[in-house]
C-alpha cells in the first residue's frame, strides 16, 4: 500500500504512466526514453530552468513550464512535442545560435566537409571550415540536430573574445558560450570550490573568476569538472583538443596517490586520450583531482615510452631483442651472490607485481634484499607512519565529523577529492582545524589555522596531547616554550573543541614527513587520536603503500604483512613454494644505497634512486616506462607497462583492495613487470614462476593475505593495515643550530617530490603539472627579498651547516617572513629538515 501512494498517475503525449514520486517532468521523460531538448539541465546539478529550451504544456497550467523545474503532480497531463511548444523551442535555440559560431551547425554541405577532412599534416589543424575541438561531441549541435534548424532569422553577432590559454590544462573560448550556467553550478554546487561566477550583465555577461583573475590566481583546483559538463566547445582540456570522440572506456584505479580514486580512462583505437571520474561511492564519488583529471594522458602516451629493450656497447645505445635482454639479465644475475644483490622496487606497482618482485628475491636470489621508494620518502617516521596506518578510517567519516584537526595537509591539487569532502563537512557544520606551516588550500576556510615556524609543530602537538590526555587542568602556557607562547589561546581553544567532539578525525598530510622528529609529530597524532577518540586518516602519497606491505616486498616482512622472523610463517612459504627462504639476517635496505654499500647487480623495478646511489653497482638493470634520465645511468634498460595497460590490483590508504583493468595494449615491446620478472626467473631455471595472467598471481595472493580471493569483483572493504615487526630506519641527528641563530637567520623546509609515477615527477612529463608543481625553486618573502637585494628569477647561494646549494628564486607573498621553502625530487633532498640557513645572492 505504502509504495502504491509514492506512485503518480501521469499521462505524458497521450500515454499513461506510473511513476516514481519526486520526479520532475524531465527526469519523467529520461526514464521512459520521452526526447525533452535541454542545454543548461545535467544530472549532476539542481534544476536550473536557465535555457528554457525544455519548455512543456500541461494542462492547467499558465503559460509553459520548464520540464526540468516542474515536479510531477498526480493526474498531470503533459504534452512535450506541440508545435507551438516546437515553435518557441527554435526560436530560442536561434537566439542562441545567434551568439554562437554557427555555421557548421546549419551548413548544409557540412556531411560532405567532414568526409573530406583528411590531411598528412601532424599539428591539430583541420582542413574546410571546421574548427571546433567538440565537433561531434557537442550537445549544442545534437540539440540544433534534433530540432531541425537548418537556417538562421537573427543576424549574427560574434562577440570577438580573447580565447584564454594561460592556464596550465585547458583552453577558454567563450565566443562558444552559451551561459548556460553548469560550469558555475558544478564548481559552486558539487566541488563547493566558489571560482567561477557570471561576470558583468547583458550581452557582455561571461563567465570566470572574479576581478580578472587567472584560474591559478583564484585558487582553482583544475578538477576539470567544469570541462566535463560544458556542453559546448567552450571549455576544451589542451591536451586531448584534437583527438576526437572517445571509442570506449574502461573503469580503473588512479595510480598517482594512496586515495584510489576510480576513473573512467577515454579510449580511442589503442590509445589513452583522456580520463574522467567514475561514480563510485566508496571513495571519490565522481570527483577528481588535477593528477587523476588531466595528468594521466600526457604520462602514459608521451612519446619518450620505452618500447623495445636496449643496452650500451661501447657507449652506443643499442637495441635488443627481449630474448638478448632476458639472456643477458640471468647471466649477469646468475653471477651474483644473494648479499651482492639489491632490488628496489616501486610501491606505484601492483599488488601482483610486488608479490612476484619479493618471490623473485627470495626464490631466485635467494635473498631478503628488496626494499622500496617508500623508505627513503617517509625516513625516519616510517614505522610511526604505519601506526598511523594500522588506525586508518575511510573518507567517508568525514562526512559524520564533528570536528577535524588536519596535521601538515594541502588538499589543493593532490588530493583534492578530499577537499571536497572537507568543504561538504563544513556546511554540515564541522569544525576545521589546520597545522600548517605556510598558506593552503584550508588557510582561509578553516575555523582555526595555527602556523607554526617548521619546528615549532611537534612543541604543538606534544601540548594538545598533554593538556587532552589527563583530566587534571593543565595551564597551557607552563607546557608551551617561550618560542610557542603565542600559540596559547589558540591552543586552549582547540583543545576545548576536541575533547568535547563527538566524532572527530585526524588528516595527516605530507608536510611534516621529511622532519627530522617526523616520528615524533606522528606519534603525537596517534597519542592524541586515542585520546580524544579521533579516527585517523593518513593519507598516503604512493598509491599502493599498503600492497607493498601486505606483498612482503621490503627485508624485514613476509608475504601477508608478517616479519621475516616468524618461524611459523616461514615454515608455510617454504611448503606452498616449495623452497627455502633466505635467514633473515640481512641488514641492506635502501638506505643502504646512500651509505655506500657495494653492489653487484642493483635491478630496479619503477624506481629511478639518485646517481650516486645507481654508480655503487657494477650492474643496474631499469625496469620503467621511461629510460633514465642519465644517459648511463643503467646497464640493461627494459621496457615496463604502466597502470593502464596491465591488469591487476592496488590496495588504498584505507585498505581497500581495488581493480586495476587493462585499457590498452602497451607501447611497442613493453611488457607488465611480472611477466619480465617471470621470464628471467625461467631463464635461470626457477620454478614457480609459470604465470600466465595477473589472475593467476592474484590467486596465489589469497594463499597469504586475506581480501584477495575474487580477482575481477573484489569486495573493497576498508581494512586497516596489518602488520607484524617493524622496519629497520635511522635516525638523523639534529645539526644543533638553534632557531634564530644569529649566523643562520633563517628556516629553510624541504619536501620530496609526491606527484611522481614510477619515480618520474609528473612535471616531468605533464606540461601543465610543470606550472602547478614548481620544483627546484626557492620561495622566500618579498620583506626577505627586499632585505637582501634579490629579484625574482636571480641565483642564491643556500648555506647550511650542511651543504651549500645554489636554487633560483620566487618571491611569494604567502610566505612568512624568515622562512624559505623549497620542494626537490628524493634525489636532490640534503637530508631531514628544517635547517637553519644563510643566503647571498650568487656572483656578489
Amino acid at each position: 500500500m505504502k509504495r502504491e501512494k509514492e506512485l503518480l498517475n501521469v499521462t505524458i503525449d497521450n500515454k499513461a504512466y506510473r511513476l516514481k514520486k519526486g520526479l520532475t517532468i524531465l527526469e519523467a521523460a529520461e526514464q521512459n526514453d520521452i526526447y525533452i531538448p535541454t542545454l543548461c539541465s545535467h544530472k549532476d546539478l539542481s534544476p536550473y530552468g536557465g535555457c528554457r529550451m525544455c519548455i512543456v504544456e500541461v494542462e492547467g497550467m499558465r503559460n509553459f513550464p520548464t520540464a526540468c523545474t516542474t515536479p510531477l503532480q498526480d493526474g498531470m497531463i503533459i504534452r512535450t512535442h506541440t508545435a507551438q511548444i516546437q515553435s518557441i523551442r527554435q526560436e530560442i535555440l536561434q537566439l542562441f545560435m545567434s551568439e554562437h559560431t554557427s555555421s557548421c551547425l546549419i551548413c548544409d554541405e557540412k556531411e560532405q566537409c567532414y568526409l573530406s577532412m583528411d590531411t598528412i599534416r601532424k599539428a591539430g589543424v583541420t582542413t574546410g571550415c571546421r574548427y571546433c575541438p567538440k565537433d561531434h561531441q557537442c550537445e549544442l549541435q545534437d540539440v540544433v540536430e534534433k530540432m531541425g534548424i537548418t537556417e538562421m532569422e537573427y543576424p549574427i553577432f560574434y562577440r570577438n573574445l580573447r580565447v584564454e590559454k594561460e592556464d596550465p590544462f585547458y583552453d577558454r573560448d567563450y565566443n562558444l558560450c552559451i551561459l548556460c550556467g553548469r560550469c558555475v553550478r558544478v564548481c559552486q554546487e558539487v566541488r563547493l570550490a566558489n571560482v567561477l561566477a557570471f561576470k558583468q550583465k547583458g550581452r557582455d555577461t561571461i563567465i570566470g573568476p572574479a576581478y580578472s583573475r587567472s584560474h591559478l590566481e583564484a585558487g582553482c583546483e583544475f578538477c576539470g569538472a567544469c570541462v566535463e559538463v560544458c556542453p559546448t566547445g567552450t571549455l576544451v582540456e589542451k591536451a586531448r583538443k584534437w583527438e576526437g570522440i572517445t571509442e570506449r572506456e574502461e573503469v580503473t584505479t588512479c595510480s598517482y596517490c594512496g586515495v584510489g580514486c576510480q576513473i573512467r580512462l577515454q579510449v580511442k583505437g589503442d590509445r589513452i586520450i583522456g580520463s574522467l571520474p567514475e561514480k563510485d561511492p566508496l571513495v571519490n564519488n565522481g570527483q577528481l583531482c588535477v593528477k587523476g583529471r588531466f595528468c594521466i594522458t600526457e604520462m602514459v602516451s608521451n612519446y619518450q615510452r620505452i618500447t623495445q629493450p636496449f643496452t650500451f656497447y661501447n657507449s652506443a645505445r643499442a637495441e635488443i631483442s627481449w630474448e638478448e635482454a632476458i639472456r643477458l639479465a640471468a647471466e649477469k644475475l646468475a653471477e651474483c651472490k644473494p648479499e651482492e644483490f639489491g632490488m628496489l622496487v616501486s610501491p606505484n606497482c601492483t599488488n601482483e607485481d610486488l608479490y612476484v618482485a619479493q618471490k623473485f628475491a627470495r626464490l631466485v636470489m635467494n635473498s631478503n634484499q628488496i626494499d622500496t621508494g617508500a623508505r627513503l620518502f617517509y625516513g625516519s617516521g616510517f614505522n610511526a607512519y604505519l601506526n598511523l596506518l594500522e588506525k586508518a578510517v575511510p573518507l567517508a567519516n568525514i562526512k559524520n565529523a564533528s570536528v577535524i584537526l588536519s596535521v601538515g595537509l594541502d588538499t589543493r591539487y593532490g588530493r583534492s577529492v578530499v577537499g571536497v569532502e572537507l568543504r561538504r563537512a563544513m556546511q554540515a557544520g564541522a569544525k576545521i582545524i589546520t597545522i600548517h606551516p605556510r598558506e593552503h588550500s584550508l588557510s582561509l576556510t578553516a575555523e582555526k589555522w595555527i602556523q607554526p615556524l617548521p619546528g615549532e609543530e611537534i612543541v604543538l602537538l606534544e601540548a594538545l596531547v598533554k593538556l587532552t590526555g589527563t583530566a587534571k587542568k593543565h595551564r597551557t602556557r607552563q607546557i608551551l616554550d617561550e618560542q610557542t607562547a603565542r600559540f596559547e589561546e589558540d591552543i586552549t581553544e582547540v583543545v576545548d573543541l576536541l575533547k568535547n567532539a563527538t566524532a572527530p578525525v585526524i588528516l595527516v598530510g605530507s608536510e611534516f614527513l621529511q622532519y627530522h622528529h617526523s616520528s615524533r609529530v606522528l606519534e603525537s597524532v596517534e597519542q592524541l587520536a586515542e585520546n580524544t577518540g579521533a579516527g585517523i586518516m593518513p593519507l598516503p602519497a604512493q598509491n599502493n603503500l599498503i600492497g607493498s606491505l601486505l606483498m612482503g616486498a621490503y627485508p624485514e616482512i613476509l608475504p601477508g604483512g608478517y616479519s621475516a622472523k616468524n618461524r611459523e610463517k616461514r615454515v608455510e612459504i617454504k611448503q606452498k613454494w616449495n623452497s627455502r627462504l633466505p635467514a633473515p639476517t640481512s641488514q641492506w635496505t635502501a638506505e643502504s644505497l646512500m651509505s655506500g654499500q657495494k653492489l653487484k647487480v642493483l635491478y630496479l623495478v619503477g624506481e629511478v634512486p639518485p646517481d650516486t646511489a645507481v654508480q655503487r653497482a657494477e650492474f643496474v638493470i631499469f625496469q620503467n616506462i621511461f629510460p633514465p634520465e642519465s644517459a648511463h645511468a643503467a646497464d640493461l634498460i627494459l621496457p615496463a607497462a604502466a597502470f593502464t595497460e596491465i591488469d591487476g590490483s592496488f590496495v588504498n590508504g584505507a585498505g581497500r583492495v581495488q581493480r586495476v583493468r587493462k585499457a590498452v595494449n602497451p607501447p611497442g615491446n613493453a611488457l607488465p613487470d611480472w611477466e619480465i620478472l617471470c621470464r628471467v626467473a625461467r631463464k635461470m631455471g626457477k620454478s614457480g614462476f609459470d604465470f600466465s595472467s595477473a589472475k593467476e598471481i592474484h590467486h596465489e595472493i589469497a594463499a597469504f593475505v586475506s581480501g584477495f580471493k575474487n580477482f575481477n569483483k573484489p569486495k573493497r572493504h576498508a581494512r586497516p593495515l596489518r602488520i607484524e615487526g617493524k622496519l629497520n630506519v635511522s635516525q638523523p641527528e639534529p645539526d644543533g643550530i638553534k632557531i634564530n641563530d644569529k649566523k643562520f637567520p633563517y628556516l629553510l623546509s624541504t619536501s620530496i617530490v609526491e606527484n611522481s609515477y614510477r619515480g618520474f615527477p609528473l612535471s616531468s612529463r605533464v606540461d601543465g603539472a610543470r606550472v602547478i608543481f614548481e620544483e627546484r625553486v626557492l620561495h622566500i618573502s618579498p620583506e626577505d627579498a627586499g632585505k637582501t637585494h634579490i629579484s625574482e628569477g636571480e641565483e642564491v647561494e643556500v648555506t647550511s651547516i650542511q651543504f651549500k646549494k645554489t636554487w633560483q628564486v620566487k618571491i611569494d607573498e604567502k610566505l612568512p617572513r624568515g622562512m624559505l621553502r623549497i620542494t626537490l625530487p628524493r634525489a636532490a633532498v640534503p637530508g631531514a629538515n628544517p635547517f637553519p640557513v644563510k643566503i647571498r645572492k650568487r656572483h656578489v
